[in-house]
């Protein structure tokens, strides 16, 4: 696995769209820092690190659009569709289980870049930070932007590893990280309770706390908000975090590595 690491890297690191990513992340934080500046319209502080400037709305998005970048390349497609088939089996499970952690990986450095951009961002702003969070709080809250990035990149993944188109893969993982099919389904499921006697948007409140899309929100509410349990679920959204995203990941990933890879027997 570590030689399909480092050519998925290698592929990464020598493809154009990876730099176009660089260059947009950088824009859309810099440029209203710089705007903050010389319009001196930005709020006077603010009250702590992670509930700043440091904006990290929108990241998980572009960590599932990166992994159907990585997972569609014609490429990758080509190679799935003719070699990919004469390997055995356990070669086939770890090429699958690699393309889940490369896209992985790329999320978690996606949002350290991030972090470090809107680091740069905030001296270049001239809004001051009142209260600075301990190390280990930002580094929670780092960790927990992974953790709900995570389920929709293996997500992504999958749906690549089944469709194999490009188009498909990228209008769903817009969807998926945008929470869009997450409400479709959970709407869904309310209209058919109601249908069945019950009360519209009973499941809904019920399962809210619980959705990754909830908890996402949480996690840009900073890394206080992020960590209290004061909230009608009486546990943190990074405990969530943990009990939701992390053993959904898993058992994508244990799919994706042992029944998508079958299809390609030759």
């Amino acid at each position: 696995m570590i030689a399909l690491l480092r050519s998925d890297a290698y592929r990464v690191l020598h493809s154009r769209w990876i730099w176009g990513v660089v260059a947009i992340v950088a824009f859309l934080l810099l440029a209203p820092a710089l705007m903050m500046r010389w319009t001196s319209m930005g709020p006077v502080r603010y009250d702590d690190l992670t509930n700043s400037a440091l904006a990290m709305t929108g990241v998980q998005m572009l960590a599932a659009a990166m992994a159907s970048i990585v997972c569609c390349d014609r490429t990758d497609i080509g190679f799935s569709r003719s070699i990919l088939s004469s390997l055995g089996e356990r070669a086939r499970m770890v090429w699958f289980a690699e393309k889940c952690v490369f896209s992985l990986l790329l999320a978690a450095v996606l949002i350290v870049f991030v972090f470090v951009v809107g680091l740069l961002a905030l001296p270049v702003s001239g809004v001051p930070v009142a209260d600075l969070e301990p190390a280990w709080q930002v580094a929670a809250w780092l960790g927990c932007t992974w953790l709900c990035a995570a389920p929709y990149v293996a997500l992504t993944v999958l749906v690549a590893q089944l469709t194999r188109n490009e188009g498909v893969t990228t209008v769903f993982a817009v969807l998926a990280a945008g929470g869009l099919l997450e409400g479709g389904i959970v709407i869904g499921i309310d209209a058919l309770c109601y249908l069945a006697g019950g009360n519209f948007l009973d499941f809904s409140s019920a399962v809210a706390p619980w959705l990754p899309s909830q908890i996402v929100g949480i996690v840009g509410q900073g890394a206080v908000t992020l960590l209290s349990s004061d909230n009608a679920a009486h546990l943190s959204g990074a405990v969530r975090a943990l009990i939701v995203c992390l053993p959904l990941t898993v058992a994508v990933t244990a799919v994706d590595a042992l029944l998508v890879s079958r299809r390609d027997v030759a």
